[in-house]
Order: structure tokens, then sequence, then C-alpha cells
């Protein structure tokens, strides 16, 4: 998520008592901060054997469990810790280490007692939101979309994922005039061929081809090399009826290899496309 390996492992201040668990527990901190995991784990195992109600040394050998993928036992401690002392932070990554896991409802729950102790932790309803859209909740997924865009108007993903949520639930108008809002709110973004790209996809079920052409057309201007630009212009053409144009950017895709791309998909428009140019 958008927290550092630096920032996960934080030290909270100790009553006189706890300071042997203490220097421990800094200890660990360093080594962690420095790469050596193995040697933090030790150290806050041994703050844990020192004081067994030393909430920050479970909650940071839980972040180790966790940068070492035993989410389980990540869990347990982030619990153990928020036993101890209950806080928004473990909160959230025992959140995302439930999202890490795929169980997306103990995420979505600890989401939302987030929300209810700190409404205003940073990004958290496009967290919730996302974690419903795992679980196929698109109405409770754009809600949470909506409210993270009332708190952060300006938030590229925020608004570009609302689109995806509206197109899911066939708002097709409402997801339009959401396109024009983000062309004009980033005209600079980063992936912006991406945008125009979706955006054809969304004229082309709607049956509006020259306007899909365009935004196509705009999306390979951006980004020349385009694999998937390549393999929509195409089915784009095969649905104007111009087999010589389909073919001609259907083999451009081929060349660049679309079918390795993570986001290809053999639908239907790919397979229709394929057998007119073989």
């Amino acid at each position: 998520m958008k927290t550092t390996l630096t920032a996960l492992f934080l030290l909270v201040a100790l009553s006189f008592q706890a300071q042997t668990s203490a220097e421990l527990n800094t200890k660990g901190i360093e080594w962690a901060q420095k790469g050596d995991l193995k040697k933090a784990f030790e150290l806050f195992n041994q703050a844990i054997v020192t004081d067994p109600n030393f909430s920050s040394a479970y909650s940071n050998r839980g972040h180790v469990y966790r940068q070492q993928g035993q989410l389980e036992l990540a869990i347990s401690d982030y619990s153990k810790s928020y036993e101890l002392y209950p806080n928004t932070q473990l909160l959230y990554a025992r959140a995302n280490t439930y999202m890490d896991m795929e169980q997306f409802d103990k995420a979505q729950a600890d989401y939302t007692a987030i929300i209810k102790i700190e409404p205003s932790f940073s990004d958290i309803y496009f967290d919730r939101a996302y974690s419903y859209i795992m679980q196929k909740k698109y109405q409770e997924a754009m809600r949470d979309m909506e409210k993270q865009l009332e708190l952060t108007p300006k938030d590229f993903k925020s608004l570009a994922n609302l689109i995806n949520l509206k197109k899911q639930l066939d708002l097709k108008e409402e997801a339009l005039a959401d396109y024009e809002r983000l062309l004009k709110d980033f005209p600079d973004a980063e992936d912006l061929h991406i945008v125009y790209n979706n955006r054809a996809n969304l004229f082309t079920d709607l049956k509006q081809l020259d306007k899909a052409l365009a935004d196509i057309n705009k999306a390979l201007e951006i980004k020349p090399d385009y694999d998937l630009g390549y393999l929509n212009r195409a089915e784009i053409y095969q649905k104007m009826g111009n087999k010589a144009k389909a073919c001609e950017n259907f083999k451009k895709a081929q060349e660049l290899k679309v079918e390795t791309n993570r986001h290809f998909e053999a639908d239907e428009d790919y397979l229709a496309v394929k057998k007119l140019c073989n």
C-alpha cells in the first residue's frame, strides 16, 4: 500500500519500567531500516520476552512477519498489539494484511472501524472501496469513491476508479461525464493514453465508433508503442467494416506482443479480428 519499510516501524512513548524493552525495540527498528529483518526480528522477539505487554514490539514483529510473507503470524501480532494499545495505524496495517490474504470482508471491517474512529484518515474511503470492489460490491464501492472525492477532489486514482465502477454498473452516460472531468483536471497525467483507450472502449459499447476511433488515435499519439491501443483500433476498424486498416493494426499489435500484456483479454472482439486477419 502507501507505507514504506521505514514508516512501518514506529516507536511509541514508553514508561520508565519498560526501558529495557524500549532499547531492544529501538535497535530492532534500526536493523529493520538497514534491511536486516532477521536481526530485527530477534530484537523484537527479545523485547516481547522482556515485556510481554509491550505493544510496539508486537506490531514491529508483525511488520517483519508481513515483509516475510508470514501473514497469519502478522495478523496475530497486530491483533495482540491492538489489544494492548488500540490505534488506527494498527488497524490499517492489519486491514492491509487481510487484503494481502484476500480476506476482503475482514479488511473491509477494519477499514470501517478506522472510519468510525478517524473519518479523515488518509485515503481510507478509497481503500475500503477497493475491498468492496474485490467482493464485487460495486454500489458500496461507488459510494466510497464518491466520498473519497469529496475529501480529495483532485485525486486521479479515485476518479478513474469511480468511472470504472459506473461502467460496471451500466451508468455509461455518467461515466462519459466523468471522463470529461478527468481529462480536464489531469491533462498531463502519466497514463493519459490509458484514459483515452478506456473511453474509446466505452464509445465502442455505445456504438459511437467515430468518437471511439478519435480517442484511440489520441492514445496512440501519446504512446506510439501502445500494444493494446493498436489492438483496440483494429477492433474498431473491424466493426466499421475496414478490413485493411483492421488487419494493419492487428499486425502491429502482434508485433508488439500484445498477448503478453497483463491486461490482454482474448474476448469476442479479439477473436473476431483475429479470424478476419488470419
